[in-house]
């Protein structure tokens, strides 16, 4: 037997393991070590002590014969133990909380960086919790730091918020680029198993009800088109199932691949768009695939003309990814059932990270917008590279999820200006519904509807001015709130002489104090008029003992206040719109937004019925209002956590999958696909 071997394309150099992960160490220290000055913490003995705790974590992680299991467990603790007594017991539990936000913040991004890096350390059932470059393994350096600083205990706990802030800013983009990085030294991303990928259902995009998406709906799909194609015997067998046929099969695929995308099939690149993998059935050369192959085909074309359909898609994108029909086929026939039943195949799991780069997109958007040149030379990259190797979409796909962790930490960047205006929106709101409270409570059962429809308009901002200026202990609020308690008592009817006599006295104040009030909030004479004309008659049947029929007294219209309302504030050049119930007490009537975390996107409807789209950017920390922007807005977008769950049970507001144009077609198809009931 001849030992000549027939000489091959020299593959790529083996990457040098300790290279790469002196790589990974200094990218990972940069970007913590910047977050942590920003946040103002720039002591030397302090960066030292981060940095050591970093650097010693992650060499017992990568050194040869590291521990794993309990016996790193115990070794990782030992930076913990000395913060468990009387004065840091609080550090310790806040430093729990922030890893617990942190992963949150940066779960998918995260998931993505240590399916990678667990191949380069060759510990493919290393937890992410006991990653050295997790968030717990921040954290615990972040106490090694607060350790060895000599800094009052109070003094610390303030200076974790901003560390907290800036963290979380930084992080996602952190782990994108080590993602990113890993995939330039051709380090693949492994098959997790269950134990080393408890954190990726944290990861995963929600729906509109605030449910994980179904993580199987292309495998149903394939199953729906399998049972289909199959004869009522059992399952189909193709003549031609060859490897000298698959071959042909694949070659011609690789031709068509190959012409640029106006003339594939001799149409234009708007038909191509709507009908590539059609043509393909019709063709000779794909007459006799194998039935795997068939499904796949068949699978992918229902797939394709659902993501065509989507009228929110740019027809830029739609060209963009149209390059993608035959590589994704060649892929997905490559891959067989995996490539329909494994979320993380590297073909699908760009066509999921585009989707997500289109999220707040707006559908006119054309070829030279930045996502979408992003995603066009990300498609013609696949389609002018791809052969066998599925790693191509691995390394697009990281380099498509690294540019837009820049595009939304850059959308970050800028929200602190917002953020300063949403802060001070949140005080206007909290005053606003201090003031309704107290209206509310004495209008209930006494003011006819007139009166407490005023009331509750207008002297409500008088209050809530007070309240601004100087809280409810402040004598303007105390004399503002014997105003509305004096005019109450002046519209009931008097039976004793005294009384009578005294709401003689009282009304020429009263009406004095009242006007000054409305001064103060600018509410004008045409405003006030039938309100004072209602209280006139009111108090001259008072004074009288009789009392004047008038509607119910805060019945449900007054109380049930439904719509929303719009608050524009500006300041310094920047804009803020506030989407506000017109009822200030409302209550959420649901916990979809409390589950939503920063980088989430969110569609809702705005007042004039027009729809918006934004990243979820902060939160406020009282009342819990959202905060959104997008970078082709010219402002940020404040909603109402009631008015935004009030949308979310309506299926006004969307969230998760239901905006990605790849989970989209997948339920789209699926639905199509699904035969109607009799």
């Amino acid at each position: 037997m001849s030992h000549t071997e027939t000489p091959t394309a020299a593959a790529p150099p083996a990457p040098n393991r300790a290279a790469v992960i002196a790589e990974v160490r200094e990218l990972f220290l940069d970007r913590v070590e910047k977050a942590i000055r920003t946040a103002g913490v720039d002591a030397p003995v302090s960066i030292a002590a981060l940095r050591a705790g970093a650097v010693q974590l992650l060499d017992q992680m990568t050194t040869e014969g590291a521990r794993t299991g309990f016996a790193l467990a115990n070794s990782l603790t030992a930076s913990q133990i000395r913060l468990v007594d009387d004065n840091q017991l609080e550090l310790s539990i806040r430093l729990g909380d922030i890893s617990k936000h942190l992963r949150d913040e940066c779960a998918g991004a995260l998931y993505k960086f240590h399916q990678r890096f667990v191949t380069l350390i060759d510990r493919p059932l290393l937890r992410v919790a006991d990653d050295p470059l997790s968030p717990e393994a921040i954290c615990r350096s972040l106490a090694e730091m607060f350790g060895s600083a000599d800094t009052a205990h109070q003094s610390t706990l303030a200076r974790l918020a901003d560390i907290e802030t800036h963290l979380a800013n930084e992080l996602p983009l952190m782990y994108a680029e080590l993602a990113e990085l890993l995939s330039r030294r051709q380090i693949a991303p492994a098959k997790l198993q269950a134990a080393a990928a408890e954190t990726r259902g944290a990861g995963h995009r929600r729906g509109a009800d605030g449910a994980d998406v179904p993580g199987d709906a292309m495998a149903a799909l394939q199953r729906i088109v399998l049972a289909r194609l199959q004869p009522a015997g059992g399952v189909s067998v193709v003549a031609g199932d060859s490897a000298p046929r698959f071959e042909q099969i694949m070659g011609q695929l690789d031709q068509w691949q190959a012409q640029t995308q106006s003339d594939l099939f001799g149409g234009s690149a708007a038909q191509v768009a709507e009908n590539a993998l059609h043509a393909l059935k019709t063709s000779e050369a794909m007459a006799r695939l194998r039935a795997q192959d068939a499904v796949a085909l068949d699978v992918l074309s229902a797939l394709f003309d659902a993501l065509f359909d989507d009228l929110r898609l740019s027809p830029a994108v739609k060209a963009a990814v149209a390059r993608l029909q035959i590589p994704v086929l060649k892929a997905a026939i490559l891959g067989g059932a995996t490539f329909f039943t494994d979320p993380d195949h590297p073909a699908r799991a760009l066509l999921a990270a585009m989707g997500q780069a289109t999220i707040g997109l707006e559908s006119d958007i054309d070829a030279a917008h930045p996502v979408c040149a992003e995603i066009q030379r990300i498609a013609a990259g696949v389609q002018g590279e791809f052969q066998r190797d599925t790693e191509v979409f691995d390394r697009y796909g990281a380099q498509l999820e690294s540019f837009m962790a820049h595009r939304h930490h850059d959308l970050q960047a800028s929200a602190p200006g917002f953020i300063a205006l949403a802060k001070v929106q949140e005080e206007h709101d909290i005053a606003l519904r201090s003031a309704w409270r107290l209206v509310a409570s004495r209008t209930l059962s006494v003011a006819p509807r007139a009166v407490a429809d005023f009331l509750r308009e207008h002297w409500t901002k008088v209050l809530a001015t007070d309240w601004l200026y100087g809280g409810q202990r402040s004598e303007q609020w105390q004399a503002d709130e014997r105003v509305l308690e004096d005019l109450l008592w002046s519209i009931q009817p008097k039976s004793e002489a005294e009384d009578r006599r005294r709401l003689g006295q009282l009304v020429p104040d009263l009406l004095a104090r009242l006007k000054a009030g409305l001064d103060r909030i600018g509410i004008q004479g045409e405003a006030r008029a039938p309100f004072l004309e209602a209280c006139f008659a009111l108090q001259a049947a008072a004074i009288r003992g009789r009392s004047i029929q008038t509607a119910a007294p805060n019945g449900p219209a007054a109380d049930s206040v439904d719509g929303d309302t719009l608050v524009v504030m500006e300041s310094n050049g920047v804009t803020l719109k506030s989407l506000r119930s017109a009822n200030p007490d409302a209550r959420a009537s649901g916990d979809v937004v409390r589950d939503l975390v920063i980088g989430d996107w969110v569609e809702f409807v705005m007042p004039d019925g027009s729809l918006r789209c934004g990243r979820l950017c902060w939160i406020s920390p009282e009342l819990g209002n959202p905060l959104f922007m997008n970078s082709a807005w010219d402002c940020a977008i404040s909603v109402a956590r009631s008015s935004l769950e009030r949308q979310f049970a309506a299926g006004q507001a969307s969230t998760g999958s239901t905006l990605s144009f790849f989970d989209n077609a997948i339920e789209k198809a699926l639905h199509k696909s699904i035969p109607a009931r009799p």
